[in-house]
């Protein structure tokens, strides 16, 4: 054989080797975006809940089934983007004292299957007493892993029923509708927990019972929720802050503080509120130079960076004070302004 010969067979070899030795790319992780919620959040034995999954977010019609407690309870065929599925239980007189538990199961017409959940919540007896003085809301893996929230009752609540009722306002009609906590993979970050034993919220940023670092001292995150309309604030630090029950203004702008480390971006008239820069992501700077400095990085437009406030010494941002934005007003809804939202992002990618 001619060297021309055997250098092109040699390619030829060395090319149908390389063919043979390329492996098969494994197939799409089947990952739809469906949450599954349940109502009440801590659910007395003499109580029925409610269990809704809703499809966020799929490819093509999927089918939904619901177990509770490792059965399945209901199927739902046919399901596109905006559909729901829906299963009322119990009451689970015999689960008094422990959990129940739950997940949405999702099939599509490939047969992929995939598993939301499992999720936890406290069946308690007709007072609330539980095996122990915190429960469980809505719980999800272990809590070393997750950001655990626990929800105070002020002292002066009318009622426990009234307070697990706020409490589910907070992590439904708050929470989750707010962008980017909205997404599935986001909400499931938080493991939810309510404590019986009431807490202080006659100054800010409140003050937890004598008993909870000795119950829970695990926990993350304190929010005390009260039912007076009063002024409301957090402490970074701590991570804890008071917000009223029935206002979801409060609420919503405390936890920027607490849960996400992020600066107030209004203007105080009295310079009342303290600023501050957050080590990480921040998303306000005090001075311009630092400002502009995250804006090239980021690939913005430095002169977009202005002194909002001139309180301590002066601080700069990059949005309008019209912007409503959650760290100027906090509504269900407003956005976050592109470096808070950095924030949280950043935030909920360490999860």
């Amino acid at each position: 054989m001619s060297r021309r010969k055997w250098i092109a067979s040699g390619y030829l070899l060395a090319l149908i080797s390389l063919v043979r030795c390329t492996p098969t790319p494994p197939p799409p992780i089947f990952d739809p975006d469906v949450e599954i919620l349940h109502s009440p959040v801590v659910a007395k034995s003499s109580e029925q809940v409610t269990f809704t999954a809703e499809v966020k977010s799929v490819a093509g019609p999927v089918e939904v089934q619901i177990l509770v407690n490792n059965s399945v309870v209901q199927t739902c065929s046919n399901l596109t983007n905006g559909d729901t599925c829906s299963y009322t239980g119990g009451p689970y007189t015999t689960y008094q004292n422990t959990t129940v538990s739950y997940l949405a199961r999702i099939t599509d017409s490939a047969n992929h299957t995939a598993d939301k959940g499992y999720y936890y919540f406290a069946v308690t007896d007709d007072n609330y007493a539980w095996t122990r003085p915190y429960m469980p809301a809505r719980k999800s893996g272990d809590n070393s892993d997750k950001i655990v929230f626990l929800f105070h009752m002020a002292d002066d609540y009318p009622s426990l029923d009234e307070f697990i009722d706020d409490v589910e306002d907070k992590m439904y009609a708050v929470f989750n509708p707010q962008d980017i906590i909205e997404d599935t993979g986001n909400f499931e970050a938080f493991n939810f927990y309510v404590y019986s034993k009431p807490a202080d919220a006659s100054s800010c940023p409140g003050t937890p019972h004598a008993d909870t670092d000795g119950d829970i001292d695990w926990r993350d995150v304190d929010a005390i929720l009260h039912p007076a309309n009063m002024a409301d604030c957090a402490n970074v630090t701590l991570r804890r802050f008071t917000a009223e029950g029935s206002n979801t203004k409060a609420f919503l702008h405390e936890s920027g503080h607490a849960v996400f480390g992020l600066a107030d971006e209004y203007d105080s008239s009295n310079c009342s509120t303290y600023y501050f820069q957050a080590s990480t992501e921040p998303n306000i700077w005090s001075n311009e130079a630092s400002c502009q400095a995250e804006q090239n990085a980021k690939g913005r437009d430095p002169a977009a960076c202005w002194e909002f406030t001139n309180c301590q010494n002066g601080w700069w941002g990059i949005f309008s004070l019209s912007d409503n934005m959650v760290m100027q007003r906090g509504l269900v809804g407003d956005p976050w302004g592109v470096e808070s939202a950095e924030n949280v992002t950043d935030d909920f990618d360490q999860y």
